[in-house]
């Protein structure tokens, strides 16, 4: 199995090309548009239903952000409810 980069141009010129290797080789792409990885296309065997505590960080690092008044408001709620939710000390002593 090989891991290419190759450029959402490429991927489009050769779709048919990269389908074949991905299912007869096993190999993986990942698409590139401009300096970003957008996409990867991987046989449907490889996708992973779990991950390795060490791959965290790199699963971390290609989630979505929040925009700066979308984190503002979302630190607002949990804000909220914290002060609204009044858990009892339910210790295991």
């Amino acid at each position: 199995m090989s891991n290419h980069i190759i450029s959402a141009t490429e991927a489009s010129r050769n779709f048919s090309i990269i389908l074949n290797k991905v299912h007869y080789q096993g190999e993986h792409f990942d698409i590139k548009r401009g300096k970003e990885i957008i996409a990867q296309i991987i046989p449907v065997a490889h996708q992973k239903t779990s991950m390795k505590v060490k791959d965290l960080k790199e699963f971390f690092k290609h989630l979505p952000t929040l925009e700066a008044d979308d984190q503002s408001a979302f630190e607002k709620d949990i804000k909220e409810i914290r002060t609204k939710s009044k858990f009892e000390d339910e210790s295991w002593d």
